[in-house]
C-alpha cells in the first residue's frame, strides 16, 4: 500500500473540524490500537484503528462537570485492511466520517458560537435560553452534550419537554418559594423581554403551557411585564385546536366573470 490510510482520514477530519473550533488532533492511548482526539470545549471526536477489528471507527464523547471525558459512542465504523485496502476505500471511509462530523447545521452553529465569544452580533435566541437553564440546572449538562453530537444542533422543543420542564415541575412544586425557583422566574421574563421570535414562543407555548396548573400558578405569581400577562392567554389555549381562519367568499367577483 503506496499510502497511509489513517493519516489521509486524520488529515480530512482535521480540516474540517478546524471549520467547527476543533483543536489538532491529539495522540490518545487506546487498547484497541492508534488513536487520536480532537475536542472542542465539552465534547470530542477520536479516530481509531482497531487492529483486532481491522476496521476504522469514528467516536464521540462529552466531559463532565469536572472535565473528564465520558464513554466513547461509536458514531461509524468501516473494515479496512491495512495491508490490501485500497485508497479508493479509504476515501470512501473520509467522505462518510466528513457527514457524520458535520451534521445538520454543525457548521453555522460554530460559526455562532465563535461571534458570541466576541461580542459580535449577539442574539438572545433558544441556544442562549437554554444554555441559562443548564447553569440553573447542571443535571442537564450531559443531556445537553449528548444532543450536540448526537444531532448537530439542539432540538429546543424536545429537550425542553424531556429534560428541563421534568426537573422545573420538581422545583416549583417541592421549593416554590426558593432562590433557584425566583430565578428560573427571572430568567423567563428576561427571555421573553430581549428574545427573538422563536425563542417568545418557546418561553410561552412550549414551556409556560408545558408546566402544571399547580407549578404556572407559583410561576404567576413570581412573573413581572408583558409575560405574566401573555403567559395567561396563552395557558387558556392548551388543548384547543386553532384553525386558520377561512377566507370569505367574493361574490362579486363571480358575478363580474359571468357578465364577461
Amino acid at each position: 500500500m503506496d499510502f497511509n490510510a489513517f493519516e489521509l482520514i486524520q488529515t480530512a477530519l482535521t480540516a474540517e473540524l478546524a471549520k467547527q473550533g476543533f483543536d489538532d488532533p491529539a495522540p490518545l492511548e487506546d487498547p484497541d490500537g492508534r488513536a487520536v482526539m480532537f475536542v472542542a470545549e465539552d465534547v470530542a471526536y477520536s479516530l481509531l484503528y482497531a487492529a483486532k477489528r481491522q476496521s476504522f471507527v469514528l467516536r464521540s464523547t462529552s466531559f463532565n462537570a469536572e472535565g473528564k471525558p465520558q464513554q466513547w459512542r461509536e458514531l461509524s465504523a468501516w473494515l479496512f485492511d491495512m495491508k490490501t485496502g485500497e485508497r479508493a476505500d479509504a476515501e470512501s471511509i473520509i467522505n462518510d466520517f466528513l457527514e457524520v462530523v458535520r451534521g445538520p447545521k454543525r457548521v453555522a452553529i460554530v460559526q455562532q458560537r465563535k461571534k458570541t465569544a466576541k461580542g459580535e452580533n449577539r442574539v438572545v435566541d433558544p441556544m442562549f435560553f437554554v444554555n441559562r437553564l443548564a447553569s440553573l440546572f447542571p443535571e442537564i449538562k450531559d443531556a445537553l452534550n449528548e444532543e450536540k453530537i448526537v444531532y448537530g444542533q439542539v432540538r429546543y422543543i424536545t429537550f425542553l419537554k424531556a429534560h428541563v420542564l421534568p426537573l422545573a415541575e420538581d422545583l416549583l412544586k417541592k421549593y416554590p418559594d426558593s432562590e433557584p425557583a425566583g430565578k428560573l422566574c427571572e430568567l423567563l421574563d428576561d427571555m421573553y423581554k430581549n428574545g427573538d421570535m422563536d425563542l417568545r414562543s418557546i418561553v410561552t407555548y412550549e414551556f409556560l403551557n408545558g408546566l402544571s396548573q399547580e407549578s404556572w400558578q407559583v410561576v404567576q405569581g413570581k412573573l413581572e411585564g408583558d409575560l405574566k400577562k401573555v403567559g395567561g392567554f396563552s395557558r387558556k389555549l392548551i388543548g384547543k385546536s386553532i384553525k386558520p381562519e377561512k377566507k370569505k367568499k367574493q361574490k362579486g367577483k363571480k358575478v363580474e366573470a359571468r357578465l364577461s
